[in-house]
């Protein structure tokens, strides 16, 4: 089947579901549609609910009928749209693997200079072509990006802590990012084994079965051990901008992983 006829019958039935669907309960705050149920959407492994992993589990109301976002997705978004200048400002933006509800939501903001980025092409998600990238070894130059995007990306790298250092590289001095991760409540550290190679062995102690870890409380430590300063945003702080939560069927559990490049970082690299 032809890329565009295929992108074309996906817009077809998505809009078609999202009619079905329509009510009042919930919102989609990135399409902006209302629907009086959510799809469902997650995994249900025993880890995950032993480990208690945050953004892992299955979720009753959790996939836009009509643009297809998550409630990480939605979380990201009504950040950026609620707390910070990032569709007012002219900025240049790094996206990793990007969501399809954000990236056609961002792609189509005329202050971005938008670089979507992704391990693989991924069939329909996407309506072009977006550039394959390593994340352990980025192709763009020092102090490139004013703000980058990665979320639920990094448990999948081998090496998270090149990955983090390429991400701070690529990022201007008092640039931002949102680097979301899948963590758990219960653990201190993060839990990572190699012995586990396996789609199988992966599922059964990850979570996932293309997953190589599961971050603990020390994650955003990680992060600052790369250079990042790190702001946690937790949903009930008010420092999200939300007033009702339920309304986009938002995960209350997630916090935002806030993180941005000191102003004096540059002579380091």
């Amino acid at each position: 089947m032809p890329p565009v006829l295929g992108h074309l019958l996906k817009r077809i039935w998505l809009t078609l579901r999202g009619f079905y669907y329509v009510g009042s309960r919930y919102q989609c705050p990135i399409c902006g549609h209302r629907f009086r149920t959510l799809l469902p959407g997650g995994f249900n492994w025993q880890v995950i609910k032993e480990m208690d992993i945050v953004g892992a589990g299955y979720r009753e109301n959790d996939i836009c009928p009509h643009c297809q976002s998550t409630d990480r997705d939605r979380l990201v978004y009504l950040y950026l749209k609620r707390k910070t200048s990032f569709f007012q400002d002219n900025i240049s933006v790094l996206h990793i693997a990007p969501e399809p509800a954000l990236y056609h939501a961002i792609k189509k903001a005329k202050n971005v200079d938008y670089h979507p980025g992704t391990k693989y092409q991924e069939g329909f998600y996407y309506d072009g072509v977006i550039e394959v990238v390593d994340l352990m070894e980025l192709s763009f130059a020092d102090n490139r990006f004013d703000w980058i995007l990665c979320n639920h990306v990094l448990e999948h790298i081998p090496d998270d802590l090149m990955a983090m250092k390429e991400l701070f590289r690529v990022l201007k001095p008092g640039g931002k990012g949102i680097l979301q991760v899948p963590y758990s409540t219960k653990l201190e550290r993060t839990y990572e084994d190699d012995r586990y190679q396996s789609p199988e062995e992966r599922e059964e102690h990850f979570g996932q079965f293309d997953h190589v870890r599961i971050y603990g409380q020390d994650y955003a430590d990680r992060l600052k051990s790369c250079g990042f300063e790190v702001t946690v945003v937790n949903q009930q702080s008010g420092l999200l901008g939300v007033e009702n939560p339920e309304k986009y069927a938002l995960n209350s559990k997630e916090h935002l992983f806030v993180v941005s490049k000191p102003a004096h970082a540059a002579h380091k690299l």
